[in-house]
């Protein structure tokens, strides 16, 4: 038995975004196909898809794993123990080939990840491209405790618009929704933050990433995500 995608995927937060029980079918049904065009992943494999590059600083690694909470696989992004190490991931490679996510179009992010800490600790779901213009929906604790929408068109400096919602280190569901020119970030089913300040307007390429604030390791683990272009 393997899990199938639940035609109500789209319910951010709904607990049955993913039915677990269902045996494997020979392809989608139209339904999914309409629905859930796109990426998806849940880590379920030995192996990371090969679509994937992986970008690590110093001791740096991700892994997949077993935790306990995640609905089976999990991709677990690990710094080392220096401040500013990193391990990323991207969907795409170095020339950003999959560049395919436009706000003038509509894209979103769905995730099911979680924090281990919240001190000294950036953890991350966002799109970029190469001139550096991006959306993030972030914890990083250099900002202050809360979740916060990170956006920057390529003009003057980032902003990072507060949600005052609290991180933690609990398994949350993030939809990070980008159509037109605003950006929105949905935690567990709920609209908790929103903005219009500095959207990019051309394709990006979809990120996750953990980031250590200070000399101790960090990590993020992921369990699920989507990647959508409208």
């Amino acid at each position: 038995m393997r899990p199938t995608v639940a035609p109500d995927l789209r319910a951010a937060g709904a607990v049955s975004w993913l039915s677990r029980t269902e045996p494997v079918v020979v392809g989608p049904s139209l339904g999914e196909v309409a629905l859930f065009r796109g990426f998806k992943d849940d880590f379920l494999g030995d192996l990371l898809d090969d679509r994937y590059e992986q970008r690590t600083e110093a001791a740096a690694r991700s892994s997949l794993v077993l935790q306990d909470g995640a609905h089976g696989g999990v991709l677990r992004l690990l710094t080392g123990n220096v401040a500013a190490d990193y391990a990323r991931i991207m969907l795409g490679d170095q020339t950003y080939a999959t560049d395919n996510l436009d706000p003038d179009d509509g894209f979103e992010l769905i995730g099911y990840w979680k924090l281990s800490a919240t001190t000294s600790i950036l953890g991350d779901m966002f799109v970029n491209a190469p001139v550096n213009e991006h959306i993030h929906v972030t914890a990083d604790t250099d900002q202050g405790g809360n979740w916060y929408l990170r956006t920057f068109d390529g003009v003057g400096v980032d902003t990072f618009t507060d949600s005052g919602v609290a991180i933690d280190t609990d398994w949350h569901y993030h939809r990070l929704l980008a159509e037109s020119q605003y950006a929105a970030h949905y935690l567990d089913g709920a609209l908790i933050n929103y903005t219009t300040v500095e959207i990019p307007t051309i394709p990006m390429t979809a990120n996750m990433r953990c980031l250590a604030r200070a000399n101790a390791s960090k990590h993020v683990d992921l369990d699920f995500w989507a990647v959508i272009p409208r």
